[in-house]
């Protein structure tokens, strides 16, 4: 039996150490000035963002809707509101804004369980997170959204964002919608949805309850299937014991021919040194997994710096067949973890990844006692794609387990086996 972890960080800024975040609390809060600090988190996104643009995102159109707002804002928890809805318009989960308040939307996709796409006509549930209240209460892929709690979609979305629904991109919407979706920070929720041609009010728990149950549960689950092993990561990636415990985890499923190593749980990132610790147990010689550019040597100094980071071998070494899983709940080291293994030559499957975008720092800005979280390295495959445009080798439209059956199983040929 693998010992439940202590610790397991859950956010971007949150991974302060617990000394660092105490003498954090006991520093006084600066003097709170509404246009320095706003001038000071323009400079921060125009410097040092690494994805200020892209498709549906238009950076200066953001900052400019909500200018005045932020400038005019009478305190410094008017003015964190005001950033927290910026960054949801930059729709990007690696985008935090705290300290945060009980009335804050929860942070996705760590204090998430549904999934949610938006076709133009309907809101629909595209997939339910394995482990989580509700799929044990009911809540199915396909299902159409009336409301949530209480509002419509429309309306919730414009509350996360706060801009209309019709000034918003759909890449915007689709991010929205899907914090919407994960509701209030340690709050339940409720929705109304139609099953079928049946309408129902379903009542969920909050999502922070099962990010607690995972945080207090084992860094990793193995399974063993014939001369199939499985190691379930449980968003575990910034905890560095988890290098020693997927060492021995491997090694109790050396004599396997195939291994799954399922990523569909780590949500929350993690670093480079856990990910290198894993990865290692399978090159026999150094081999690349990851490229980065720093956005901010161009923009401010001049010259690109642009490297690539590799993994060496580490600890025993295994020589089956690998195959690897990602989803939704696949984020940030997770995804870096997924497009490392296809650059050494594992085989990846599952949906769309959860596209926390870049490198993440954890910055501070001036006359606020904002605490900022954002990609500030872009990263990319070996070969060149970004690593938010990756898709795994094998893809399927949904990759969640449920009680009946896992279709990543299914997808390597091994079966299906029920969700815990």
């Amino acid at each position: 039996m693998i010992a439940p972890r202590l610790l397991v960080p859950l956010c971007g800024w949150m991974l302060l150490s617990s000394v660092a975040a105490n003498a954090q609390q006991q520093s006084p809060p600066p003097a709170f000035d509404a246009a320095k600090a706003w001038s000071s988190f323009e400079t921060l996104l125009h410097d040092n963002y690494g994805y200020f643009d892209r498709a549906g995102i238009d950076g200066d159109a953001i900052l400019a809707a909500f200018a005045a707002r932020a400038k005019a804002a009478p305190s410094d928890k008017a003015f964190i509101d005001t950033l927290q809805l910026v960054s949801h318009n930059f729709a990007d989960p690696h985008f935090i804004v705290g300290p945060f308040e009980a009335d804050d939307w929860a942070i996705i996709p760590t204090s998430s369980d549904l999934f949610g796409t938006y076709d133009g006509a309907a809101f629909r549930i595209g997939e339910v997170r394995a482990g989580s209240d509700a799929l044990a209460k009911g809540v199915r892929s396909g299902m159409t959204v009336l409301r949530i709690d209480g509002d419509t979609p429309r309306a919730a979305i414009e509350a996360v964002t706060g801009r209309p629904f019709a000034a918003l991109s759909p890449v915007q919407v689709a991010f929205a919608f899907n914090v919407a979706l994960a509701g209030r920070r340690k709050q339940p929720r409720s929705l109304d949805i139609v099953d079928g041609r049946r309408r129902r009010t379903i009542a969920l728990a909050a999502t922070s309850d099962q990010a607690a149950r995972i945080e207090t549960g084992p860094l990793v689950d193995v399974e063993r299937h014939g001369t199939l092993g499985i190691i379930r990561i449980n968003n575990a990636l910034g905890d560095q014991a988890l290098i020693k415990q997927f060492g021995e985890a491997l090694a109790t499923l050396a004599d396997t021919t195939t291994l799954l190593i399922d990523l569909r749980n780590t949500p929350s990132g993690g670093n480079t040194s856990v990910a290198r610790g894993i990865m290692g147990h399978f090159v026999d010689h150094d081999r690349p997994y990851q490229t980065h550019v720093i956005p901010y040597e161009t923009r401010v100094l001049g010259p690109t710096r642009k490297f690539t980071e590799f993994v060496a071998p580490y600890g025993r070494h295994y020589a089956g067949k690998v195959y690897v899983a990602g989803g939704h709940w696949t984020g940030s080291m997770g995804e870096g973890l997924m497009i490392g293994f296809d650059a050494i030559g594992a085989t990846t499957v599952g949906t769309d990844l959860a596209h926390l975008l870049g490198g993440l720092s954890n910055e501070t800005i001036d006359g606020s006692a904002a605490k900022v979280d954002i990609g500030t390295e872009q990263l990319f495959t070996v070969t060149g794609l970004p690593r938010e445009a990756y898709r795994p080798n094998l893809y399927l439209d949904r990759a969640e387990r449920d009680r009946t059956a896992d279709p990543v199983l299914t997808a390597t040929g091994s079966g299906g086996s029920p969700a815990r």
